[in-house]
């Protein structure tokens, strides 16, 4: 969908506008918590100005590369990787199963010497999908709601890890704002609400 969405250069704002969504609405079913159905494919689009086939086949869209901030983009993936406490080689070697230039491009991010780099937006949507965040994370840097929320889930996550729970299913906990997920990560590490 993000694919689409960017070749037709649309703003996440823009496409639910057109579609009559919300963003809670498409951000729960973006993230997987809920399935699309027809209605809500028919609506995308229309508003994307494609066949409903186009968007019930994203692998059918066409591919974008990106040129993106090398050093703040691999500083995000680097805290993915934290946070599934895991090793940069483990990020590479699952994508390397998938597809060994999408393990290239993320070495090649992830090693940058330089400002930007180019890479295939789908790279940034096989690491956000490892990690079990939202695309738009790497994808998007102006959403700061999503940044907000992400990084609020990140730090649960961690807290979660560090007070000995194996995992939990984030999509769970629905529309928690970004402070009470903060609270509860700092509950759990036993210190009081910063203010």
């Amino acid at each position: 969908m993000d694919r689409l969405r960017r070749v037709k250069g649309l703003t996440v704002g823009e496409l639910l506008s057109r579609a009559g969504m919300t963003k809670s609405y498409y951000q729960s079913r973006a993230g997987f918590s809920l399935p699309y159905n027809t209605n809500d494919i028919e609506a995308l689009a229309a508003a994307l100005g494609v066949s409903p086939e186009e968007v019930a086949n994203p692998e059918a869209a066409p591919r974008i590369e990106m040129r993106v901030p090398a050093a703040p983009l691999a500083a995000r993936v680097r805290r993915l990787i934290e946070s599934q406490a895991a090793r940069e080689s483990d990020l590479v070697d699952h994508l390397d199963g998938i597809d060994p230039a999408a393990a290239e491009s993320a070495r090649a991010l992830l090693a940058a010497a330089t400002n930007t780099v180019v890479l295939d937006e789908e790279v940034l949507r096989l690491i956000t999908h490892w990690a079990d965040v939202p695309t738009e994370y790497l994808t998007d840097y102006t959403d700061d709601a999503v940044t907000d929320r992400t990084d609020a889930e990140l730090e649960l996550r961690d807290a979660m890890r560090e007070a000995g729970a194996s995992s939990i299913q984030f999509r769970a906990l629905g529309e928690m704002s970004p402070d009470a997920l903060r609270a509860i990560a700092q509950s759990l590490r036993g210190r009081p609400l910063a203010t």
